[in-house]
């Protein structure tokens, strides 16, 4: 049995896969989901104790986190299990990084926020997502800021309770280079913020949007993993190290 961590593009692509090769398995996410494999799917948060046990009542043979790049805690929870299984990372696509002038790359945003003030933005246009607000108060409190967001109720209440103006939420998601051209000429900012979230989140298209527009940008560098993670990025990848798995079941 397979345990996939899902919640994702990536997720739903790993889960179609499994239903083609008619491998049984589970698919965990944090909440409940628009899910229509052949799979089991479960919900919630899990510990590592919590992980460990599940894996040993349910016969998980190996375990594939097709999660979010920036779901640091869940990265790090699956790694630290002390049961010998292997742990599959399977990833979006992410291009090289831009070497240009304008294109910033940070660690974190303590640095993110560094860079804003050294370099007196004085207008900032975040697009790292509604769980990114609270990272950046103490930038937004003194600084006009806009966040685009989901348009969703749990995004809302997220906002409302950091305290973020609502009048400076904008709602949608990564769209084209022209859409993000006039969205970034409506607002003018000083500089844009977004994360390293690779090719399904529109990395490419931001940059160059901003690009176009002389705009600075400042990007959070994708989260490192652990080692014990087996990374690979495509189909046939993940076919090939599944049917080596149950080879050697």
């Amino acid at each position: 049995m397979i345990l996939v961590f899902g919640g994702t593009t990536e997720g739903k692509k790993v889960a179609k896969i499994l239903d083609e090769l008619e491998y049984p398995y589970y698919y965990s996410t944090k909440t409940k989901v628009n899910y229509e494999g052949k799979g089991i799917p479960i919900e919630g948060v899990m510990t590592t104790s919590l992980l460990e046990d599940f894996c040993e009542q349910h016969g998980i043979t190996h375990i594939i986190n097709a999660s979010h790049p920036f779901a640091v805690q869940l990265h790090q929870m699956i790694a630290d299990i002390s049961i010998a299984l292997p742990l599959i990372r399977f990833q979006r696509k992410f291009s090289p990084r831009i070497p240009d002038q304008n294109v910033s790359y940070v660690d974190n945003f303590e640095e993110a926020i560094r860079c804003f003030n050294k370099n007196n933005y004085s207008s900032l246009l975040a697009l790292s997502g509604v769980q990114t607000i609270g990272k950046l108060q103490s930038y937004w409190k003194n600084h006009l800021t806009w966040f685009r967001i989901l348009d969703r109720d749990s995004s809302r209440v997220i906002a409302n309770e950091a305290g973020f103006p609502e009048v400076k939420l904008i709602f949608g998601f990564p769209q084209s280079k022209a859409a993000e051209m006039e969205l970034f000429t409506k607002l003018s900012p000083d500089v844009i913020f977004t994360k390293e979230s690779g090719s399904n989140g529109k990395l490419e298209e931001k940059i160059a949007a901003a690009q176009a527009l002389h705009i600075p940008i400042v990007i959070l560098k994708k989260p490192k993993i652990s080692n014990r993670y087996l990374c690979i990025d495509t189909k046939a990848a993940l076919i090939e190290m599944i049917n080596n798995e149950y080879k050697n079941l």
